[in-house]
């Protein structure tokens, strides 16, 4: 069971990330404005879940909250490049497929604040 304020910071997190998956379902989609909510999600990551120090846990709950930790950080790595790719793709279809492939990696990683959320509680 992972403590308290972890509930706090991957509620903060998923709520970011449901921001952003809005805009990329947006049909006016702002490539500029995804890549801005893109890194307020990063800020958010940073601030409140790699800057939390895990010297008072128990050791199944730092290898669970090392393991989340470094998870989630390779997926923004692979959200933020798909984001790259976005931005230099020009054919219709390319976009969608990147559009696509964006959308599933944020349901990936909503799914685990909220899987992190539950063992929280």
């Amino acid at each position: 069971m992972l403590p308290k304020f972890s509930h706090q910071s991957y509620t903060n997190l998923g709520e970011a990330l449901l921001n952003l998956q809005e805009q990329v379902r947006a049909k006016d989609l702002e490539i500029d404005g995804l890549r801005t909510r893109f890194e307020q999600v990063q800020q958010v990551f940073e601030q409140e879940i790699m800057g939390v120090t895990l010297e008072d846990l128990d050791s199944s709950a730092i290898a669970l909250q090392q393991s989340a930790k470094t998870e989630i950080h390779r997926m923004l790595r692979l959200l933020g490049t798909d984001l790259l790719f976005l931005q230099s793709s020009r054919q219709a279809g390319t976009t969608q497929q990147r559009l696509q492939k964006i959308s599933d990696r944020l349901e990936q990683l909503i799914s685990y604040c909220q899987g992190l959320v539950e063992i929280t509680l």
